[in-house]
């Protein structure tokens, strides 16, 4: 009974394992089981019989002068296994340390296994036993890549091994990269310049501008250079080289630099006006920066750091100033002097007078300042004479107030006005009539007093005739001293003075003038005879004179009767008097006669 029971084992263990092949990896190989050295297995662990060798399993497309780097090529594999049943294999690209070398590409009838790293049948067939797939070659400098293959049919069933080693085509290094490193330095300083890898180099070959010198790293990714006094601007420069030639170079242009010289002179304005905007430039050099300075109170409107700039002149004199600057340092600066006009201060004060006479001339003056223009105006009515633009103007007066005005100017611009009030003096004007008594006594009146309205001007009095006394006073009232000796009209005349002038005499005030002290007869050619009842009075003259002037006056010497008559003939004055005494005076010709008069 144990026998059979083991000889059922064995037999049950035997189907399974014949079996097995297409029942447990149908669809492609393990990874792994290529038999490389990296991998250290085959197909034998499963399909049970020693590993064979056998040559030229394995083909390709590859030239026999090698792979290209990045081609794509095609593999073949053969199993040429003898006998019946079902094939199926496992490739890898490999090199003895077992690193993936390449990109394995399946094809019809395989599949990829492993990652990418082998590729293996898809279904295993007793028809198929050629599977062909893709391989992309790495990259350049990988050099021998080898293909290991494991075939295997059945179980149990033979396995063989097979490799197809190949090798990387001869070829120049890649085109250099870009260089990394600065494009500008300067004279008597080190810089560093640098490229990536170049693929396929084994050499890197530098070279640098004439008066630059390579102090380290040739021929390596990385140099040091040291740039002299007499270093030019001009390429940095790099290929890769290897036992097949050169690739193709990369270049850096870079520009050798010294500390700047002088600036060229600065143009511009050295006498500019205060306020104005004004350009101050030197001739522009690439690579420069130019730091500017202008004087206190001057302001840079726009382009500091460039060759040019535009300034608000301020109220100060000074220097413009630029100084040239690049990475290697600052140049000596250049200088401007520059001095500012500003316009005009307000003038002095004007001299001349505040109260000016009409119609007079006058002139208005300031302190002269060289260089300066001055615009003078007058108030409506007042004329400039001459002067005009200049420090003193000579002008007839208006009649109107104002300002005596002037503006000094320059090429900058105005200064500020200086006024001169003025209030225009007029000549007075003709005064009214005096104002006093009409008629005067002279018996019992010696002066009497004269009045004309008040101002603050003085004032000249006439008093004609002469013989009738004299006048007195300069202010808005006279003094009249009659002579005791003149009966008649006097006339009393009075004008009007400043410092402008004199009025025109005023309308004369008439003065009656009596005496009626010791009344006597005078005149032998005047016969008065009165009807002294009526108050009829009977006039009989025998005169020269054309006419007589008669006055009639009571006691207290008021006029009752002012008329005239002719010189000759009987004349009839009738008028209605009161009873009392009364006093005629007859003047005709020179003579006067005074008589009493008693009216019943």
């Amino acid at each position: 009974m144990k026998t059979c029971k083991l000889l059922l084992a064995i037999s049950f263990v035997s189907f399974f394992s014949l079996s097995g092949f297409s029942m447990l990896y149908p669809t492609g190989a393990p990874a792994g089981k290529t038999g490389s050295p990296g991998d250290g297995s085959s197909c034998t662990s499963c399909h049970g019989q020693a590993a064979t060798i056998t040559a030229g399993l394995i083909t390709s497309t590859i030239p026999v002068t090698g792979y290209v780097p990045g081609q794509t090529y095609q593999i073949t594999a053969v199993a040429t296994l003898g006998s019946s049943g079902k094939y199926g294999f496992e490739v890898s690209s490999q090199n003895a340390s077992g690193t993936q070398l390449g990109t394995l590409v399946a094809g019809t009838g395989s599949k990829l296994v492993g990652g990418s790293k082998y590729v293996t049948h898809s279904s295993a067939s007793t028809s198929v036993k050629t599977w062909t797939f893709g391989w992309i070659a790495p990259a350049a400098g990988t050099g021998e890549v080898t293909f290991y293959g494991a075939f295997a049919r059945n179980y149990s069933g033979p396995t063989t091994l097979s490799t197809l080693t190949v090798q990387e085509a001869a070829s120049t290094p890649a085109p250099s990269g870009p260089i990394s490193g600065p494009a500008a330095v300067c004279i008597n300083n080190n810089a560093t310049y640098s490229v990536g890898t170049i693929a396929g180099a084994t050499n890197y070959v530098w070279s640098v501008p004439s008066g630059a010198t390579i102090v380290s790293g040739m021929g390596t990714t990385s140099i040091s250079v040291s740039f002299s006094a007499a270093a030019a601007s001009g390429n940095i420069s790099v290929y890769g080289s290897n036992t097949n030639g050169n690739g193709a170079s990369s270049n850096l242009p870079i520009i050798v630099n010294s500390i700047p010289v002088q600036s060229s002179a600065i143009s511009g304005s050295t006498n500019p006006c205060q306020t104005t905007m004004q350009t101050y430039s030197v001739t522009n050099v690439p690579g420069l920066t130019y730091s500017w300075v202008v004087p206190s109170g001057s302001t840079i409107n726009s382009g500091q750091g460039t060759n040019s700039i535009n300034v608000i002149v301020g109220p100060n004199s000074g220097n413009v100033t630029v100084l040239p600057s690049n990475n290697c340092g600052n140049g000596p600066e250049a200088i401007l002097g520059m001095t500012v006009n500003p316009v005009p201060a307000q003038p002095s004060s004007i001299s001349g007078s505040n109260t000016p006479c009409l119609a007079t001339s006058q002139v208005y003056s300031v302190t002269n300042v060289a260089g300066v223009n001055y615009a003078w105006s007058v108030p409506a009515g007042t004329i400039i004479l001459s002067g005009q633009g200049t420090n003193s103007i000579n002008a007839t007066i208006g009649a109107n107030n104002g300002n005596i005005s002037v503006v000094p100017s320059n090429a900058c611009g105005n200064g500020e006005i200086s006024n001169f009030p003025i209030s225009v003096g007029l000549p007075p004007s003709t005064p009214s009539v005096p104002s006093g008594p009409a008629m005067v006594n002279l018996q019992n009146t010696v002066s009497s007093n004269f009045t004309t309205s008040a101002s603050a001007d003085a004032y000249v009095w006439q008093l004609s005739p002469a013989s009738a006394g004299t006048i007195s006073g300069s202010g808005a009232t006279s003094l009249v001293s009659w002579n005791n000796a003149f009966i008649g009209n006097a006339e009393i005349k009075v004008k009007d003075s400043n410092t402008c002038g004199e009025s025109a005499w005023s309308p004369a005030k008439i003065v009656q003038v009596l005496n009626t002290t010791g009344i006597v007869e005078y005149a032998s050619d005047i016969i008065v005879n009165s009807s002294q009842s009526a108050g009829h009075i009977t006039l009989t003259l025998n005169t020269d004179a054309n006419q007589a002037h008669v006055v009639l006056y009571d006691l207290t010497g008021r006029i009752i009767l002012k008329t005239s008559v002719p010189g000759s003939g009987t004349q009839q004055l009738d008028h209605q008097l009161k009873a009392g005494v009364y006093i005629i005076a007859i003047e005709a010709g020179g003579s006067i006669f005074k008589k009493k008069i008693v009216v019943g």
